[in-house]
């Protein structure tokens, strides 16, 4: 963080997992859109969470909520003429909950943090750790002193704390009083007018407090000479606050943010920047002599007293609108055009399939070959390949065989997809390190390649479009006839 911008803040964020998974359009998006979700997916697969969890006894799926609070305190401005980095503890307050369906498995918990504590910091440090284990009233706590972490970055100790119950357990990480406050169910509500503006039913909220001073920097000082931009800069200065909401309804997803200004006046000049963009960004769209995207014409803005609201609904046909306008690596238009391998001797493959069977191209000359290249994060590539699964259904599998070329995921996550998706037959080889890809010229997914008999490339298709499967079917009956 840079010393110039050092003023008193408050940020919070916080996500509700359970509410959100639960709900219809999260599901929708899950199952038409898995990319979109892809994040959280290889987060749960990395090797060191799913230790944590299986010593916990819990699953990735049994996370109710996680929440953050982060709070730059008045001295740090202080620090801007030193030039020093706030720490946390002295400048800066930290707490992080995460919130659990069921009783966690404490002592492994414990041991297993313990355990790479020594291996990290060594012995001695794992007994001073140890020693400070404590339970009050069935919680445990373990206090961090900071020169066990970082002692650049903190200034007291952290205190962490393991609350279980028979249907929800806890864990608390945070400056000492704040833990407490948590554990003793009597922490403080946070001073933010956005908890009382945003929706009530929202899962998502983010909430950023901002110091006024923060506004007479150089940056923002307004050019008299340009009364439009003079303007616009006389409304950012009236900003107190910023929030974000974000609620997963049944078939749509609203997103709102709330603006809180210093005074009514502020927020009116705000809102009338808000509508003016808003304005500019529909003429501009029609003026290039496209069609503004539909959910441009939802967008609402409001001002209520201090306050300005920007809301819009998300809707099904607002994601398929937007899938449907990137360019095709990873969108929807199917390319035909002539490619420099067609014509040519396929490039070797050896690798593994999922099964863990070996794979070998040569293997299947005097076959035709069918090969998808494809990952469980591209939309098209998932709405491919059952059209691509029907087109081989309907070939004798000793003529034509059809093979997924996974790009650069893992077993985990390819097995769940198949799974979820329930085409668990689908033939899928392993392209972890993507030089089979880059061999066949991949540079957009998914690219689909059509090998005749004697091994020879004869058809590269790239995107996908509804008569993607026709397509090839009418390809591979021409080379079977030949």
């Amino acid at each position: 963080m840079s010393s110039d911008f050092l003023f008193a803040f408050l940020l919070f964020f916080q996500v509700q997992v359970e509410s959100i998974r639960e709900s219809g359009f999260y599901k929708l998006i899950e199952k038409e859109y898995p990319q979109l979700s892809e994040g959280l997916k290889e987060f749960e697969s990395e090797e060191g969470v799913q230790e944590l969890l299986n010593l916990t006894g819990l699953d990735a799926k049994d996370l109710i909520s996680f929440s953050m609070t982060l709070e730059g305190l008045d001295d740090i401005a202080k620090l801007r003429s030193t030039e020093q980095s706030p720490k946390i503890g002295s400048e800066i307050e930290l707490l992080v909950n995460a919130e659990f369906r069921g009783e966690l498995k404490e002592a492994d918990l414990i041991a297993y943090m313990l355990t790479k504590l020594e291996e990290e910091k060594g012995e001695k440090v794992r007994k001073k750790v140890e020693k400070s284990k404590k339970n009050k009233g069935g919680i445990s706590f373990l206090t961090l002193p900071p020169d066990l972490i970082d002692d650049q970055t903190f200034a007291s100790d952290l205190l962490f704390a393991i609350k279980k119950g028979n249907k929800k357990s806890e864990l608390i990480l945070g400056i000492p009083r704040l833990v407490k406050q948590v554990v003793a169910e009597k922490n403080e509500s946070l001073p933010l007018a956005s908890f009382d503006t945003l929706s009530e039913g929202r899962q998502m909220t983010f909430a950023i407090k901002i110091d006024p001073a923060l506004w007479n920097r150089p940056e923002f000082e307004a050019d008299q000479q340009n009364p439009l931009f003079a303007g616009l800069v006389s409304s950012i200065k009236g900003i107190r606050e910023i929030g974000l909401g974000v609620s997963f309804l049944e078939d749509s997803m609203g997103l709102e943010v709330s603006v809180n200004c210093k005074d009514a006046q502020s927020a009116l000049g705000l809102w009338t920047v808000a509508q003016g963009g808003l304005g500019m960004a529909q003429l501009a769209m029609s003026q290039q002599g496209g069609k503004a995207p539909e959910i441009l014409t939802r967008i609402k803005t409001e001002a209520v007293e201090q306050n300005v609201f920007v809301r819009v609904e998300v809707l099904p046909t607002d994601l398929k609108e937007f899938f449907n306008q990137l360019p095709s690596s990873s969108s929807g238009a199917v390319s035909s055009k002539s490619d420099s391998l067609e014509g040519k001797k396929a490039p070797i493959i050896e690798t593994k399939f999922l099964s863990g069977k070996d794979f070998k191209l040569s293997d299947y000359e005097g076959k035709i070959v069918v090969l998808d290249f494809w990952a469980t994060w591209c939309g098209p590539c998932v709405r491919a390949l059952p059209a691509l699964i029907r087109m081989s259904a309907s070939f004798d599998s000793e003529e034509v065989s059809f093979i997924a070329v996974n790009q650069g995921e893992s077993e985990e996550i390819i097995s769940s997809f198949l799974n979820k998706m329930e085409i668990a037959e689908l033939t899928v080889a392993m392209d972890q390190n993507q030089k089979i890809g880059r061999d066949f010229g991949v540079k957009g997914i998914p690219r689909t390649v059509v090998i005749d008999k004697d091994g020879v490339v004869r058809h590269i298709h790239v995107g996908f479009s509804p008569s993607l499967g026709d397509l090839i079917k009418a390809e591979v009956q021409t080379l079977l006839s030949k």
